[in-house]
């Protein structure tokens, strides 16, 4: 009975892949990204320009449209190159997913050893996991850009291809962690990408001081550094630990050890995620104190710099944390017969 439930949560995880692909080249297909209307007197002179990564359509007051490929003449072509790529590489993930899914699960028996599938329906989910994160970051940029980077008088409009691109990368999201979850590497894979976030803060720490030279306004840039340097050393034991403590890796055979090593990698997850809370702590403690900030507008570009650097560190804290609890929590499940005893008896 437990097993049908778990292939009925995989179908699910698969289905919600593959509606989020569909989702996605329709996303890619659809010119409407972004939508400008021009109001003229004349209700027959109003048009409707529509915005795609492909190719651009007016709609005429009188009805006709009429569209033509792209001619780099948008508002937005400095940043279609990279739109377009991220896109297409998100489709070709969601693709490469699907089909490796297909290939793992348990209903189509396509593979007969239980650990080759795990480790097939592990791929597929940190490939569904990956196409939403480029998809949400693609389709997030894009309307930040309408929003607040367009500065024209007809104001543009966030398209319904912006909308159906939010609903796919949450569909492919959603799809990957129940794919991870069914396999039980759930929290393995929340520390991983927390601990990939957590790269973010340790590069902005460094950078930060050669962007405002000759010196930040952020005297104790130096705490920040520390606290995202050994957070980052700290979630790279984790990431160490990962590889060798999984099930499907078979690179511990006992299961008490196995147990023993996942508690370990829980407890570098969580400190790395309470120092990620400290950096975190330390921003937001002094962009709500110092008074330099607000008597010199002027350091307003170290400000928003600092503020990234905090919510990237909120989101890095998150994931850890949650990782490393749900790792930790392994050790209060009812103990599992050792896997080298049970066979050593059964001789």
């Amino acid at each position: 009975m437990g097993m049908d439930i778990m292939k009925m949560v995989e179908v699910v995880g698969i289905a919600l892949g593959v509606i989020g692909l569909i989702l996605t080249i329709v996303v890619c297909a659809l010119p409407t990204w972004i939508v400008t209307t021009f109001i003229a007197d004349n209700s027959a002179n109003t048009e409707v320009v529509l915005y795609g990564l492909w190719m651009s359509c007016v709609t005429q007051g009188t009805g006709k449209t009429q569209c033509e490929v792209y001619n780099y003449r948008g508002y937005w072509k400095y940043d279609l190159q990279l739109a377009r790529a991220m896109i297409l590489t998100a489709i070709i993930l969601g693709v490469l997913g699907v089909m490796v899914s297909m290939v793992g699960a348990k209903s189509t028996n396509c593979i007969k050893d239980k650990t080759s599938q795990a480790k097939l329906i592990i791929i597929a989910g940190i490939l569904f996991i990956l196409a939403g994160i480029l998809i949400l970051i693609t389709v997030s940029w894009v309307a930040i850009f309408i929003i607040f980077g367009m500065r024209i008088k007809e104001k543009p409009e966030l398209g319904a291809s912006l909308y159906i691109g939010w609903v796919a990368a949450s569909l492919l999201l959603i799809g990957g962690v129940i794919l991870c979850i069914t396999v039980g590497v759930f929290g393995w894979m929340m520390g991983i990408f927390g601990w990939v976030v957590s790269l973010v803060p340790s590069a902005l720490s460094i950078l930060l001081p050669f962007r405002h030279y000759p010196e930040p306004h952020y005297g104790d840039m130096w705490k920040v550094l520390m606290t995202t340097s050994i957070s980052s050393i700290l979630g790279a034991l984790g990431v160490m630990g990962s590889i060798f403590g999984t099930r499907c890796c078979n690179c511990i055979k006992s299961n008490r050890i196995r147990v023993k090593a996942r508690f370990t990698v829980g407890i570098f997850f969580i400190l790395a995620g309470i120092l990620q809370l400290t950096t975190l702590f330390l921003v937001v403690h002094y962009l709500r104190t110092d008074l330099h900030l607000q008597l010199y507008p002027f350091v307003l570009f170290t400000q928003h710099d600092l503020v990234i650097l905090a919510e990237v560190c909120r989101w890095s804290a998150s994931m850890l944390l949650i990782g490393g609890t749900i790792l930790c929590c392994c050790i209060f499940k009812r103990n599992q017969p050792d896997s080298t005893t049970t066979t050593s008896t059964s001789r």
